[in-house]
């Protein structure tokens, strides 16, 4: 079943006088539980796809549903319900707030968006917190742990709303060796457990590696594709 389809997807930006055709026509369709990799020189459309599968950008033409809604014809508040309800998303520079815990970082999500309850929101957050190895550093502050202690805050973030669906922008890039795959590990048990559907966009070759269906973007076409 498919999670995501892209029929003729294009997004052009306007510079000043000039258009910038930052995807052409794209085709492509992404099941439910996969592990999926877009790569492609910067400047290839990988970050702008990932914006319009959610839903932060609007494509200038062609079709793209997620999770049989078409996302295109979304007003700003039902674009922001909809991410709220399906999916999650990890940055490479984190996004974290300052001012709240890791704990709250977490659960902020679930205050924000879902409404969820108390006891509910706890054991949600305290469970993905042991998950990723951070429950022992919940009252700390972002600046009082490391980039990958922030990055596994910002992956248990991701996944505390239960969303069908994570993004991940270059989610390894500020992670060493072997803290990446560890993140690596937990996104792909997640994905075992939860039927998470996660797509990379990335330059980092262990994502590559890990992936199960690899796309190539190249000046915003989709050059090559498929299962490895």
């Amino acid at each position: 079943m498919s999670l995501i389809a892209a029929r003729d997807l294009s997004k052009t930006y306007r510079m000043g006088e000039t258009e910038v055709e930052a995807l052409k026509q794209v085709n492509v369709e992404i099941e439910t539980s996969s592990f999926v990799s877009f790569v492609g020189p910067s400047g290839s459309g990988k970050t702008t796809l990932l914006n319009l599968m959610g839903c932060l950008d609007k494509p200038t033409s062609g079709v793209l549903t997620v999770d049989d809604t078409d996302v295109s014809k979304l007003d700003t508040r039902m674009a922001a319900a909809f991410r709220g309800r399906t999916i999650g998303f990890i940055f490479q520079d984190f996004n974290l707030m300052p001012v709240l815990t890791v704990y709250e970082n977490v659960a902020y999500p679930l205050v924000l968006v879902q409404k969820t309850g108390a006891r509910e929101r706890k054991q949600r957050v305290l469970d993905l917190l042991d998950a990723v190895g951070m429950a022992d550093q919940r009252d700390k502050y972002p600046y009082q742990i490391s980039g990958g202690q922030k990055q596994r805050v910002a992956i248990a973030r991701a996944l505390v709303t239960h969303p069908k669906l994570v993004l991940a922008d270059e989610p390894t890039a500020n992670l060493d060796h072997k803290t990446a795959y560890r993140v690596i590990d937990i996104m792909k048990r997640i994905k075992n457990e939860l039927g998470t559907t996660f797509i990379f966009s990335t330059h980092d070759q262990k994502i590559v590696g890990e992936a199960e269906i690899i796309y190539t973007l190249e000046d915003g076409e989709l050059v090559k594709g498929g299962v490895k």
